[in-house]
């Protein structure tokens, strides 16, 4: 009897075991493949049932993420990788680019349902106002990284009134546009809309709205109130920490072959386009950090504060004690000391004096970012803007390169054009339908071209004929002779005036205003310029002196607070009606079209009406009034182009007298006269026009030194002068200064002062022969005579300023 070995036994069991395992496993089995047909007969369980097959890059991916777990498989093993600590670090890189995925989506301005654009909470409240803009916007949304905004079939309505209908908006980063148009056409409600960013603006593009002033405080100083934008810095300093950690984690991933934050799911995107994006917005919030310097922030803060007016010691006043007015250059300064990629400004000089003008101008003719600017100033737009957005009658936006002047210019060019193409078309059209309607019958050889000149004839037709050019209606101001009167008209004797409890601003003064009188007063913020008009009026009396005004003289006077003349609940035929009985309305119709409020401006309440329409009625009002003289306080802050030459050219049509105040060149160069310089207590003349004015102004602040190649400094500012006060140190250094000014002349006046004439009006000043060599040394060549050299003047609020 042969025995089995130990070995066979044992293979034997081993068989047997394994028979009773695949048994066992055989129910199981079925169901299972009775479960993944059923799944595969109703539409599902493909996956289990079929091998899918991966794609190249799906294999590189699979293929890099199992040589990674085997590197950290090794790492875990040698106990240099704890596995809690490699998950956490790996959710919160995973967390990081998620959240600045997300930030990325919303600043994508929307999806294309524009949902980021209806949950605004400035454009609903610009909605709720009555304004309504809509437009086109594409599928994939509005590119956070864009610098400019391009938005299309743009259509802009307030309160039921198409303003802009299927245009363009366009403004691109780096120009500086200027945006004119009639007073009423839209261009405030526009400028806001922007600013509320109710159109679909890159998020990348921070927009500021100068528009409102800042409020008063008594803790916040108006520096203080400057440099609050140091909540931004640290906002942006959060932003471009949370960037750093998402880059990092998102290099990371593409070095291991995966896709941080879930692959594809975020719009989309690859890996590469998740890179650049976040590099992109890094790059943006770090240069907008560079421009809010901290370690600079105080100087560039006080040196805006300083160029519109403010002396060292208003910046530390506070805001509750400024006017409306100077809280207003509080707000423009942090306007410009925030320097956003998007600058709106509406009428940004109606605040301040020549002086801030002068300075603000130069500063902006350097702004290197976007900026859009609503002027009233022909000379301002001219130095500032390098390209113009014309807001058409048409409710279309035309753009133009160049400033005003080459507007105007290109305009012109392009309706000359335009007139010659109508007037050949209309030629060519009317010689067609001639010989059409002379050889159209019939069957001979003429009829036949007949025929023919019909088909070019509805070519023409089809494919849009030429329009003829809309001229604009002008404006036709005018002020009715008032009648003579014999000077003195009105005449100043050793006037004084100060308000109670304050420094005189004015002391024995002397002066005549007479019907030919054609004066503007400049001079800085506070001097008393509108005083003096209040003065001239009767609106105020002096406290020392005699003013003797003509027994018959008739005073009419257009003042900054304008509105205080009107009736706003009412239209301007009802206010028209009230204030001069009797007339007939089609007279009165005829006489408010003269000024530009014509149509449905004329039975639409004042209230509704913009600045500049309320403006053209009060300039009405003091037309039909009749005076002999007209006081002008700042009346172009609010008229449009348009408006202001037919201003300039009633008043140089006007029989009357003129004192203007006002800080618009171009006006001042078209109307007046005689400049008169309000200034240490006193009235002055200058001699010159507004021109050598204004380059004086811009010598004495050293703002062409950099043209020059001269000094970079810039000269300090007299600020507001009725807060001005002299130290004891400062009347010591003019003192010995003084001193030493004698001592080297011998005692003889500044020549500036030389050049000072007593306001007499009408007077011509002394003419002087510049060529008289009579006092030359004999010691020099005769051939070549020594000419005296003529001294700049320099106005008497610009002297002795360091």
């Amino acid at each position: 009897m042969s025995s089995k070995s130990k070995w066979h036994q044992k293979k034997a069991k081993l068989a047997a075991e394994q028979f009773e395992r695949e048994l066992a496993a055989m129910g199981d089995n079925d169901s299972k493949v009775k479960d993944q047909t059923s799944d595969v007969a109703m539409g599902g369980g493909e996956e289990a049932f079929y091998e899918k097959k991966l794609s190249k890059e799906e294999k590189k991916a699979l293929a890099a993420r199992k040589r990674e777990e085997k590197k950290r498989a090794k790492l875990k093993a040698k106990g240099l990788l704890k596995e809690e600590d490699d998950e956490g670090k790996g959710g919160e890189e995973d967390d990081a680019v998620k959240r600045a995925l997300a930030m990325a989506a919303k600043n994508n301005d929307g999806d294309e349902n524009g949902d980021a654009v209806e949950s605004n909470p400035a454009a609903e409240q610009l909605a709720a106002e009555g304004t309504i803009c809509t437009f086109s916007s594409s599928r994939k949304g509005v590119d956070a990284r864009s610098r400019d905004v391009n938005v299309q079939n743009f259509t802009l309505q307030h309160k039921g009134n198409v303003m802009l209908d299927a245009t363009s908006v366009v403004l691109n980063h780096g120009n500086r546009y200027g945006l004119i148009g009639r007073n009423g056409c839209g261009k405030s409600t526009l400028i806001k809309a922007l600013g509320a960013r109710a159109l679909p603006i890159p998020a990348g593009i921070d927009a500021f709205l100068l528009k409102e002033e800042v409020e008063p405080s008594d803790t916040m100083t108006a520096l203080d109130a400057v440099m609050s934008v140091d909540e931004e810095r640290a906002r942006l300093e959060k932003e471009a920490e949370e960037l750093n950690v998402a880059v990092t984690a998102l290099t990371e991933a593409a070095e291991r072959g995966e896709d941080a934050a879930g692959g594809d799911d975020e719009g989309g995107m690859t890996m590469e386009e998740k890179q650049e994006l976040l590099m992109d917005m890094l790059t943006a919030t770090y240069e907008r950090l560079d421009d809010l310097d901290a370690a600079t922030a105080e100087t560039r803060a006080r040196s805006i504060l300083q160029g519109l007016g403010f002396t060292h010691a208003m910046q530390s006043k506070f805001t509750k004690d400024f006017s409306g007015g100077w809280r207003m250059r509080v707000s423009l300064a942090r306007a410009l000391f925030i320097q956003p990629t998007l600058l709106l400004l509406d009428e940004p000089t109606n605040h301040l004096d020549m002086e801030a003008v002068i300075w603000l101008e130069d500063y902006l003719s350097k702004w290197n970012k976007i900026l859009l600017l609503i002027s009233h100033s022909q000379d301002f737009l001219n130095n500032v803007t390098t390209h113009t957005i014309h807001f058409t009658n048409k409710r279309k936006l035309e753009y133009y390169d160049g400033n005003y002047d080459q507007f105007v210019k290109t305009k012109s060019e392009l309706e000359e054009n335009q007139m010659k193409q109508y007037n050949w078309e209309q030629d060519q059209i009317k010689s067609m339908k001639e010989y059409i309607a002379r050889f159209g019958h019939g069957t001979s050889k003429n009829a036949k071209q007949a025929q023919s000149k019909q088909k070019v004839l509805d070519k023409m037709v089809r494919g849009g004929l030429v329009a003829k050019p809309e001229v604009e209606k002008p404006m036709n101001f005018k002020f009715p002779d008032p009648g003579h009167l014999p000077p003195p008209v009105l005449a100043f004797h050793d006037v004084s005036f100060g308000y109670p409890k304050c420094e005189a601003l004015y002391t024995n003064v002397n002066f005549g205003v007479d019907l030919d009188s054609r004066v503007a007063l400049v001079g800085p913020n506070g001097a008393g310029k509108t005083t003096l008009v209040k003065l001239m009026s009767g609106e105020l009396q002096p406290t020392l002196g005699d003013i003797r005004p003509h027994g018959h003289l008739k005073i009419g006077r257009f003042t900054q607070h304008f509105v205080d003349v009107l009736q706003l609940e009412k239209t301007p035929l009802e206010f028209f009606d009230t204030v001069y009985p009797g007339t007939p309305r089609e007279e009165q119709r005829k006489y408010l079209g003269r000024f530009g409020i014509s149509g449905k401006m004329q039975v639409q309440k004042m209230a509704e009406l913009s600045d500049g329409q309320k403006s053209r009625v009060v300039f009405a009002k003091l037309g039909r009034d009749a005076p002999h003289i007209l006081l002008l306080d700042e009346p172009t802050n609010h008229l449009d182009m348009e408006s202001i030459d037919a201003l300039a050219k009633a008043v140089n049509e006007f029989e009357g007298g003129m004192v203007l105040v006002s800080h618009d060149m171009r006006l001042i160069s078209q109307v007046a006269k005689e400049i008169w310089i309000c200034d240490h207590k006193t009235i002055t003349m200058y001699r010159g026009d507004i021109n050598n004015f204004k380059m004086d102004m811009r010598a004495q602040l050293h703002l062409d030194d950099d043209k020059k190649g001269g000094k970079t400094g810039k000269g300090k500012l007299r600020g507001d002068a009725s807060v001005m006060k002299k130290t004891q140190e400062d009347l010591k250094k003019e003192t010995k200064k003084k001193e030493k000014s004698k001592a080297s002349n011998g005692g003889a006046k500044s020549g500036a002062l030389d050049s000072l004439l007593a306001p007499k009006p009408r007077e011509a000043p002394a003419s002087k022969d510049l060529f008289d060599v009579s006092g030359v040394k004999d010691s020099l060549p005769s051939a070549e005579p020594a000419v005296p050299e003529r001294k700049r003047y320099i106005p008497p609020h610009l002297r002795n300023i360091k």
